[in-house]
């Protein structure tokens, strides 16, 4: 293999599972990031946060394969520049580019000729030939001669991002021909399968990617909610549409939320005139804290009920609470004057025995292996008619929403005939 040293821009959830990756394949491979806190923790060997596999590979490939720092005066010593700083949206939903002209503006004095920019994360489409623009007026660079640009999306899943890695191929959106010869080179150097397409392309797949799965989530909740008006169990549902059908398919409802499912909808609809499916997507997926609450306040008052929300992060086994809808189900039940207590087993004392004993609502936010218990577990700690709201089907009940009584053998279900407000 020849030589190839590589950057990483921005070493969070995203980038640093990525450099750790090909540091542990032997490339060289500096990471960048203006926290120096974050830098010296990681020269420590500490992680971050959670991601299976990472702390190993961080303690055998530290100041041998991999080299964090915050001295951006290294990136004259890379080929292969990777910028993993997304596109958020700003208040207003439009796409806000401030951190990628940041990252550019200090990396711009450390370029040099012939390297190739990647941007990694998620970004709204034209964001590839807006960095070109860019590049190309404020360095002097000739993108496609002297520079090279591309996109390549970041399609794994948070937390198994290096399991991932290692299989699944890569999609290479050279802004012109030759970034597109460039960095398919640099895969085929570390042994990966890659395909190559357009930038724009590239672009669009992430993001269709992503709002497939959001409008097949909205389904399944929308789904969730028709059976719980009619008074079925959409988990037996599912179960049963999928098994042994081959056009099956029915997704399971839950909180469906995340940095990345939230607002990629919004870079494809702010210039077209017929977003209904996505914007309705959203619509739905945001709405199911507020339908949770509606159905328990018509079962109960809120006002001064001790509720327990279990789980705050934006999906099960992982400590990523960036727009978790666990949260915005908390500012909900504020505003009902309830008593909001909240756990989660990756920034509390795993122990949460003593909030069940305090709890008269507990909701199951967010299904982390450590809340999947017995009911019966559950049933030592819990006052009688605590009532449990369980959308993620974890104890197997015919509604998401049902009552426990300490004196009978058996859980006694609250009827899901009540009407949708």
């Amino acid at each position: 293999m020849e030589e190839v040293t590589i950057g990483i821009v921005g070493i969070g959830r995203v980038g640093l599972p990525l450099g750790l990756y090909y540091a542990s394949r032997g490339v060289k491979t500096y990471g960048f990031d203006i926290d120096q806190t974050k830098i010296n923790n990681l020269l420590e060997k500490k992680m971050p946060f959670k991601e299976d596999g990472a702390k190993e590979i961080l303690e055998e490939t530290i100041n041998k394969t991999f080299f964090p720092t915050s001295d951006f005066s290294n990136i004259e010593n890379v080929n292969f520049i990777f910028l993993t700083l997304g596109t958020p949206v700003d208040d207003f939903l439009n796409p806000d580019y401030s951190q990628l002209s940041a990252a550019l503006d200090s990396m711009l004095p450390y370029f040099s000729k012939n390297q190739t920019l990647v941007l990694r994360s998620t970004i709204s489409p034209g964001t590839t030939e807006y960095l070109k623009h860019y590049l190309e007026t404020k360095s002097g660079f000739k993108v496609g001669e002297n520079f090279f640009l591309a996109f390549c999306p970041e399609r794994i899943a948070q937390g198994a991002s290096l399991t991932e890695l290692d299989k699944l191929p890569e999609i290479v959106g050279g802004i012109d021909e030759k970034s597109t010869e460039k960095l398919l080179f640099f895969f085929n150097q570390v042994g990966k399968e890659a395909y190559p397409t357009t930038a724009k392309n590239a672009e669009l797949l992430k993001l269709f990617t992503n709002m497939h799965r959001y409008i097949n989530f909205a389904i399944a909740n929308e789904f969730m909610v028709l059976a719980e008006e009619w008074g079925g169990n959409i988990h037996e549902i599912v179960e049963l549409s999928n098994k042994n059908y081959p056009r099956g398919g029915i997704k399971s409802p839950g909180f469906t939320a995340g940095p990345c499912l939230f607002k990629d909808g919004f870079f494809l609809t702010s210039g077209i005139p017929f977003p209904d499916l996505i914007t309705t997507a959203w619509t739905i997926n945001e709405s199911m804290p507020g339908y949770l609450v509606n159905r328990l306040k018509k079962m109960t008052p809120l006002k001064g009920k001790k509720c327990l929300i279990l789980g705050m992060a934006f999906k099960a086994n992982n400590d990523d609470q960036r727009a978790s809808l666990s949260h915005k189900l908390k500012k909900i039940l504020r505003k009902e004057m309830a008593e909001v207590m909240t756990h989660d087993v990756y920034t509390h004392d795993k122990n949460f025995e003593n909030l069940l004993e305090q709890s008269d609502i507990i909701f199951i936010a967010t299904p982390h292996d450590e809340y999947k218990k017995e009911i019966h577990y559950y049933k030592k700690f819990l006052k009688d008619g605590t009532l449990i709201v369980d959308i993620w089907n974890v104890f197997k009940k015919e509604s998401i929403i049902f009552k426990v009584h300490r004196d009978l053998e058996k859980v006694i279900l609250i009827a899901s005939n009540i009407p949708f407000m």
